[in-house]
């Protein structure tokens, strides 16, 4: 089948888990709903399936959240802009007037230029991979908006954000929230009256530029050139598949809600962002997901092979995979290494990847996590395990 095409990632995303609801879902509904069937059939026939559905699950798991993630991605930057026509009525005064009503004002810092507002937010957190949730937004104006200046304004509303870090704190944190890092991000605002002709046409590519960790501190300029009635910010969002909220899609919400008062405007606006490299949009649903399918078979295949032919005791690392053998057994872990920080942060040890994915027990598990840490410490760097962050 031809259709659908991946450049229709949420019809794609429905898709994916029409097996699953036919399959598991709709049967169940409708053995519960079929009286003259008695309860110990139906309850039979219900466990059988939702069985059925776990197995399915956990065989299919990797390949699933493939097509989610890459879906997801899609959906992400099909739905962004370059640049965006503000709407009727959103003047420079409508906007700052709803910049004074976020959060609460603050000083700013002697540093030049000054924002003619800062404002502050903190909300407690309502989960567990984060200690607090920090909102700033730091506006500013400019007449001729050139590259330096833009540069300016970025410094100062760098310095000026990270002032107020941890000016709030949570009263009642959880351990695991306490460990957890603060979610922080910074909107600025430029209110130009013009924006020079030379900046204007990489005004896009600046705005990207020197954002932070999108995931738990960024920062997003968002660049209104009042003569042209445009505006230009990064609104390419970050897949959420369920853990920590992304900070940088807190900030493109505060955005939408701050400059477009709640709704930003896609309908013939052609400024597309760049594709996602080695995406072809043009691809059916149903040849993406074969060729998920064939790279975890194909990738299995070779951890399996990696595994075996180890001997006990040893480790390897290959590029973000770190392979430990132990009394014929296995993991393989995804690690992230931090080259400037000396840290590696290591994914979480729970199951055996070979050869069977049994769970670990604690004593094993404390064994595996001493020989990473003597692995890495040899070579100069800190261990983070991902299950507690230290």
């Amino acid at each position: 089948m031809k259709n659908p095409k991946l450049k229709q990632p949420l019809l794609c995303q429905i898709l994916v888990y029409l097996p699953v609801l036919g399959a598991f879902i709709l049967p169940m509904i409708g053995i519960c709903c079929l009286d003259f069937i008695s309860e110990d059939i139906r309850a039979v026939a219900v466990i059988v399936l939702v069985i059925g559905l776990l197995v399915y699950l956990f065989k299919n798991f990797v390949v699933l959240m493939g097509l989610e993630l890459g879906l997801e991605l899609l959906h992400c930057n099909l739905s962004a802009r370059t640049c965006y026509t503000l709407p009727r009525g959103r003047s420079l005064d409508a906007i700052a007037n709803r910049i004074c009503r976020f959060g609460t004002a603050c000083t700013p810092s002697p540093i030049q230029p000054q924002p003619f507002q800062l404002r502050y937010r903190f909300n407690s957190p309502v989960t567990v991979y984060t200690k607090g949730i920090e909102k700033v937004v730091a506006a500013y104006k400019a007449d001729l908006l050139d590259l330096e200046q833009y540069h300016s304004i970025f410094r100062s509303a760098k310095a000026n954000s990270q002032a107020l870090t941890n000016k709030k704190k949570a009263l009642f944190l959880d351990r695991a929230q306490k460990k957890a890092p603060l979610n922080r991000v910074t909107v600025v605002v430029i209110f130009a009256q013009k924006v020079a002709d030379q900046l204007w046409d990489n005004l896009y590519e600046q705005v990207c530029k020197q954002s932070g960790d999108e995931w738990e501190d960024t920062m997003i300029p968002c660049v209104i050139d009042l003569d042209k009635g445009e505006c230009v910010f990064n609104s390419v969002r970050l897949p959420y598949i369920g853990f920590a909220y992304p900070a940088k899609n807190r900030g493109i919400r505060l955005i939408k809600r701050i400059v477009f008062g709640g709704r930003i405007p896609l309908r013939d606006n052609h400024n597309h962002v760049t594709p996602i490299e080695d995406m072809d949009i043009e691809k059916s649903l149903w040849d993406f997901w074969k060729e998920l399918a064939k790279e975890a078979k194909d990738s299995n295949k070779k951890i399996n092979k990696r595994m075996a032919s180890m001997s006990d005791g040893q480790i390897i690392l290959e590029e973000d995979l770190l392979y430990l053998k132990l009394d014929n057994r296995a993991v393989c872990l995804w690690v992230d290494r931090d080259d400037e920080k000396k840290t590696a942060e290591v994914e979480s040890v729970t199951h055996w990847s070979y050869p069977k994915a049994n769970p670990i027990g604690k004593k094993t598990n404390a064994e595996i996590k001493s020989a990473i840490i003597r692995y890495f410490s040899n070579q100069g760097y800190t261990v983070l395990f991902e299950e507690n962050n230290t």
